[in-house]
């Protein structure tokens, strides 16, 4: 059972080790995920015009349909019908999602360090929030997971199916986040 406190600026996770080491694992395996295939950034400091100039060198080229289910279900195509339009809402929105997302886990991350318990700032929450909905995703991918009867099935998986412990966490995931929502939520 995981126990936390809030008191009105910082939530307290009290997790165990393995707890934060899990959740280690699985954040670095996100941001590995959304770092694959993505194009090298111009530095910070550079000059804006290069990186104007990356982006119109990317301007051309065409996007192709993602290939794993886990980045389908990260980046979901919203003009299935269009392949033109699904290319150029890619081209044009992909990489800042992409850069959100890692943020976000790179953020998380940091906490993680940190070592039980997990303190989070209420400023931090929206991050771990997204973070935690995105390994959510990606394990429902992975277990292929896409209706509720799809999620019926995974759940009656006898416990010495490998897949059972995937769907072990996505559940204490989904319950880390309902705890996170339920604490920082602003009363009415």
């Amino acid at each position: 059972m995981l126990r936390y406190k809030y008191d009105g600026e910082v939530v307290s996770l009290y997790v165990s080790h393995k707890d934060v080491d899990l959740l280690t694992s699985l954040t670095a395996q996100l941001i590995e995920l959304l770092t694959e295939g993505m194009p090298t950034p111009v530095a910070a400091g550079d000059d804006p015009f290069a990186q104007w100039e990356a982006e119109l060198g990317r301007a051309g080229q065409t996007m192709e349909e993602l290939e794993d289910p886990a980045l389908r279900r990260l980046f979901p195509n919203p003009y299935p019908q269009d392949a033109h339009a699904a290319a150029d809402y890619r081209r044009f929105t992909e990489n800042d999602s992409r850069r959100r997302k890692i943020d976000d886990a790179q953020l998380v991350g940091t906490t993680l360090l940190a070592g039980p318990p997990l303190r989070v700032p209420v400023l931090e929450v929206d991050s771990w929030l997204k973070t935690l909905n995105a390994l959510r995703l990606v394990l429902a991918s992975r277990l292929g997971i896409d209706d509720a009867e799809s999620m019926d099935e995974v759940q009656e998986l006898p416990d010495d199916d490998p897949r059972a412990m995937l769907a072990a966490i996505m559940d204490w995931l989904a319950y880390l986040q309902g705890v996170l929502i339920e604490l920082t939520e602003p009363e009415d």
